[in-house]
């Protein structure tokens, strides 16, 4: 039903009444920088239909609440069943690009084998500006079988990610420069192409070839394995998605990210400066 990991705006409006398609609302923000709450701006207005799953709850593993690491397969499956997202079902993920949530679904999806799905090109903000429906109801499907078919091509552990170092697969860090200087180091090895960095002011992602060269511009567009890591496993999602629109849609997450990496005192890390762009 789409060419690639996006679809348009015009897209989803004429299959709004689509019992196959199923948008997912997953604005969440990150505190201090945004106060707002994601359930709040959901429950005030959003696309007709759409339900709402957040990363942090909804989709993530309670085992490990300090790290808001994907949930495993049974919660996952739940989530999307509860919310009527079967098998069949094609998902369209949006948020408002505070952070790249509706790539965190995607690729979540993804992991568990379900490929019918994509990211909504410029997200809420651009449906908003073209003066498309909104309302405030919660919708409430039938429970929907989905089956999670685990690929673990496109998930990587600490383990994953240590057998890496010394080897031709590519890290990539996601995380835009401020938050990298922040965090005081990196991966070592690492090259840096944030995902949100390829967003243009109108919320919009960027053509293929236009992905393709700006990875290349960073050092990223390589054939070599690749895996993408940030701070806590959404922003390297937003660099998965980015590789994808590239035509690259084998790039693993490393769902720990930095946050994960520090925890263990024997892991490498550099505190070389980010390149500059």
């Amino acid at each position: 039903m789409s060419e690639g990991p996006l679809v348009s705006t015009q897209w989803l409006a004429e299959h709004l009444d689509d019992p196959s398609v199923r948008a997912v609302d997953c604005r969440w923000y990150l505190r201090p920088f945004d106060t707002r709450n994601g359930d709040d701006e959901y429950a005030k207005a959003h696309i007709p239909g759409a339900v709402h799953a957040r990363w942090d709850t909804d989709l993530a593993d309670p085992d490990r609440p300090d790290l808001w690491m994907l949930a495993p397969p049974d919660r996952f499956a739940d989530a999307m069943a509860s919310r009527g997202i079967g098998d069949d079902t094609f998902v369209v993920t949006y948020d408002d690009l505070h952070v790249t949530v509706a790539a965190r679904l995607w690729w979540a999806l993804r992991v568990y084998g379900h490929r019918s799905v994509a990211v909504l090109n410029g997200g809420i903000n651009k449906w908003l500006t073209e003066g498309r429906p909104t309302d405030d109801e919660v919708p409430h499907y039938p429970r929907a079988q989905f089956t999670p078919r685990y690929d673990p091509s496109l998930y990587a552990t600490r383990g994953d990610v240590m057998a890496a170092l010394g080897t031709p697969t590519r890290l990539v860090d996601g995380r835009m420069a401020g938050a990298r200087e922040a965090d005081g180091g990196a991966i070592p090895g690492s090259i840096t192409a944030p995902g949100i960095e390829f967003v243009a002011a109108d919320g919009t992602w960027p053509r293929p070839d236009e992905a393709r060269r700006r990875l290349t511009a960073a050092g990223a567009c390589t054939p070599e394995p690749t895996i993408a890591y940030c701070r806590g496993g959404v922003g390297a999602c937003g660099t998965a998605l980015a590789y994808a629109i590239a035509g690259y849609d084998d790039v693993a997450v490393y769902d720990g990210s930095w946050t994960e990496w520090i925890t263990d005192p024997d892991a490498p890390r550099t505190v070389d400066a980010a390149p500059q762009h």
